[in-house]
């Protein structure tokens, strides 16, 4: 049996994790004077094609639209917010990609932009696989009916297929190179899943519970 829609989506944060928990190394690295633009390239790749192109894809054309039609709302937590922090790391990879022209043309000023960039991209994808995964997932469960998850299960395997049948194993080699490139140095921080879980618990749920429902 195959996975899950929701199941495939968990999948999926765990390799955005992964690049996730590299962001401080690569940033302490920037601090240091080691400004590497490839490094950055890549990273910024993974988020805008694999993270915001696929991953995002999936929620926001499919998996969200089955949501508010089972009453979810589409305004406030989760949903809305959710929308809004897709926006906001589209931003950052359009920051990030910016900062590492202008650091390649010489400017002074782009080490440290990079590096506020960096730190704001691990606060914000951190806090979102955060929220999706004991928020959002779990409230999936209690409102999408058996045939809306079969459904969404076609869907995503179509989506899967336009991107075609190397794409996750590319963008997995991808993190693999990354992690060996950056060394055991990523592991200094502990697993970035569990930094400031408490703050996430307060700042991340729903302040009216778990989901928000249309009137």
């Amino acid at each position: 049996m195959g996975l899950s829609a929701v199941e495939g989506l968990e999948q999926e944060h765990r390799l955005i994790s992964r690049v996730v928990r590299l962001l401080p190394v690569v940033r302490r690295n920037v601090e240091a004077g080691t400004v590497d633009e490839q490094v950055l390239s890549d990273i910024a790749e993974f988020f805008s094609v694999y993270t915001d192109g696929c991953h995002h894809a999936k929620e926001e054309d499919l998996f969200f639209p089955m949501l508010l039609q089972r009453g979810v709302s589409s305004k406030g937590c989760p949903v809305g917010t959710l929308r809004l922090e897709h926006q906001q790391g589209r931003n950052i990879v359009k920051a990030l990609n910016t900062a590492t022209s202008k650091h390649r043309a010489g400017d002074p000023k782009a080490a440290g932009t990079i590096s506020a960039i960096l730190r704001d991209a691990t606060e914000l994808y951190t806090d979102h696989v955060w929220r999706e995964d004991y928020l959002l997932f779990p409230m999936s469960g209690k409102v999408l009916l058996d045939t809306d998850r079969e459904v969404l299960v076609k869907d995503f395997a179509e989506v899967q297929t336009k991107f075609g049948s190397a794409f996750q194993d590319k963008y997995e080699a991808l993190v693999e190179k990354l992690e060996k490139e950056l060394g055991d140095a990523a592991g200094s921080d502990g697993n970035t899943e569990d930094i400031s879980a408490t703050r996430r618990q307060k700042e991340c749920a729903c302040p009216q519970g778990l989901m928000a429902v249309n009137d």
